[in-house]
C-alpha cells in the first residue's frame, strides 16, 4: 500500500511503498456495513469486474442486502434493458443494451449466443436488477426459471415450479412473482415466487376453488395468459381468446373478467401500468387506457406519435411518465440502409375531466441496430424496480 512521508520543507514527500505485512489494515477489516456502504456506490458497469477480484466480492454484489442498499440509493430516474435478437445458421444470438433515461446514455452489455430455444417465447419480468425467465414457450411445457444478471452476464437457474407451464402469465405483485395459467384445469392455477427467500407457494383461489377464464374457453387446458400486468394487488392477465382475460386478486383469489379494446388488434407487448391505469398501444387507433370503473377502454386525447411506428413496441413507466420504445419503420422504407433506429418517446400522462390527456415531453436515439435484428424486450432494470411491480414487455 501507499502512504504520504513526513512533510519537507512544507510539502509532503512523495508517497513510500509499504509491504502488507507491514499494516494490518485491510479493506475487509472494517465493519460489514461500511464495506457494503463502499460497493453500492460503485456503478454498475464495473460489477463483472467486481465480481472477478474474489469470491467475497462475487457473492455480496449478488447478495439481497447489496440490492437492498442500491434501491435506498437508487436515482429518480429509471434505466431500460433492450434486448435484440440476432438470427444465425445455428440459433439466436442474444444482445442487450440500457438505455439511461435521465443522462441519455447507452451502454451495451454482454452478448449471449445461443440462449435455450424455450427461453425465446418464455415470460419474462425483472425484480430490481435481476430479470426472471419463467415457463415454457409455444410448444415446450416447462417448470423452469432460470434468473440473469444483465450486468455482469450470469444465468443461472433457480428452483422449479410446481407444475410445467407455457404460455403464462407473469407479474410482480409486492416484489413477488406470480404466474398465471399456462397449464391445465386440473392442475395448481397460481403459483407465486419469492425472489428474497427462493421459494414458491401456492397463490389463493375463491371461494369456488378456481378461476374462471370465460366462458368461451371450451378446450381442457388451463388459460393461456399471453400479458399480465399489476393494479393495486389485482393481476390483469390478458390473452388471445376473446373475452377470456382475467382479473385476479392477489388477496383472496377472487376473479373477474374485461374485455379488450379490439381482440383482433391487439398483438404482445405494447401494454404498462402507470399511477395504477393500464395503457395498451394499438396501431390503428393509437394510445388507449383502461377505465376500471366503466371498465372500457378509451383514447388518450391531445396525443400525436410518429406514423413511422413499427410494431411491436415497448412501453415502461418512467417516473409517473410513459417511456415508449419503438423502431422507426420510415427511416427503414426510405434509406437503403442495413440499420435501424430505435427511439424512446417520454409521454406526459394527465387528467383530463373523466380522460387522459398525453403530451409527448421528448423523444431520444436510443441505439442504432443491424436490420436483421429483431427487437425482443424492454425491462426495466434499475433499483427503483427492487421493490415495484415488474411488466414483461415485449418491444
Amino acid at each position: 500500500m501507499r502512504r504520504a512521508g513526513k512533510p519537507v520543507n512544507g510539502n509532503p514527500k512523495p508517497y513510500e511503498i509499504v509491504s502488507s505485512d507491514q499494516s494490518s489494515l485491510s479493506f475487509w477489516s472494517l465493519p460489514y456495513a461500511v464495506v457494503l456502504n463502499c460497493l453500492v456506490r460503485v456503478p454498475r458497469c464495473y460489477y463483472p469486474n467486481l465480481s472477478c477480484v474474489c469470491k467475497r466480492f462475487r457473492s455480496l454484489v449478488r447478495s439481497p442486502e447489496f440490492a437492498h442498499m442500491r434501491s435506498l440509493m437508487a436515482k429518480n430516474y429509471p434505466i431500460f434493458c433492450v434486448c435484440f435478437t440476432e438470427p444465425t445458421s445455428i440459433g439466436r444470438n442474444f444482445h442487450w443494451f440500457t438505455f439511461d433515461t435521465q443522462e441519455k446514455k447507452r451502454s451495451v452489455l454482454k452478448s449471449f449466443p445461443h440462449f435455450p430455444r424455450q427461453m425465446l417465447c418464455c415470460s419474462i419480468v425483472s425484480v430490481g436488477s435481476t430479470i426472471y425467465f419463467i415457463g415454457g414457450s409455444m410448444d415446450h411445457y416447462s417448470p423452469s426459471i432460470r434468473l440473469l444478471d444483465p450486468w455482469s452476464g450470469e444465468l443461472c437457474e433457480g428452483p422449479s415450479m410446481n407444475e410445467p407451464r407455457n404460455l403464462q402469465g407473469v407479474t410482480v405483485v409486492d416484489g413477488k412473482l406470480y404466474v398465471t395459467g399456462g397449464c391445465r384445469k386440473d392442475q395448481i392455477q397460481v403459483e407465486v415466487f419469492d425472489p428474497t427467500t427462493q421459494t414458491w407457494e401456492v397463490g389463493p383461489l375463491s371461494p369456488h376453488g378456481k378461476i374462471q377464464y370465460g366462458e368461451r374457453l371450451v378446450d381442457p387446458y388451463g388459460k393461456v395468459v399471453t400479458e399480465s400486468v399489476a393494479v393495486e394487488g389485482k393481476v390483469y392477465g390478458m390473452s388471445y381468446n376473446k373475452r377470456a382475460h382475467i382479473i385476479y386478486d392477489t388477496k383472496d383469489g377472487r376473479c373477474d373478467t374485461f374485455d379488450l379494446a379490439n381482440e383482433r388488434a391487439w398483438t404482445r407487448g405494447g401494454v404498462c401500468v402507470i399511477n395504477n391505469v393500464i395503457y395498451v398501444y394499438y396501431k390503428e387507433f393509437g394510445l388507449m387506457w383502461y377505465d376500471s370503473i366503466g371498465k372500457e377502454w378509451r383514447v388518450v386525447s391531445d396525443l400525436t406519435l410518429d406514423k413511422s411506428i413499427a410494431m411491436p413496441v415497448g412501453m415502461v413507466d418512467c417516473n409517473g411518465k410513459l417511456a415508449f420504445l419503438w423502431e422507426d419503420l420510415g427511416d427503414i422504407i426510405s434509406q437503403p440502409t442495413k440499420k435501424k433506429n430505435i427511439w424512446c418517446t417520454i409521454i406526459v400522462l394527465s387528467r383530463c375531466g373523466s380522460g387522459m390527456r398525453g403530451t409527448v415531453k421528448r423523444s431520444d436515439l436510443v441505439c442504432t441496430v443491424p436490420i436483421y435484428y429483431d427487437t425482443w424486450r424492454c425491462l426495466d432494470v434499475s433499483d427503483l424496480n427492487f421493490k415495484g411491480d415488474g411488466n414483461d414487455i415485449t418491444l
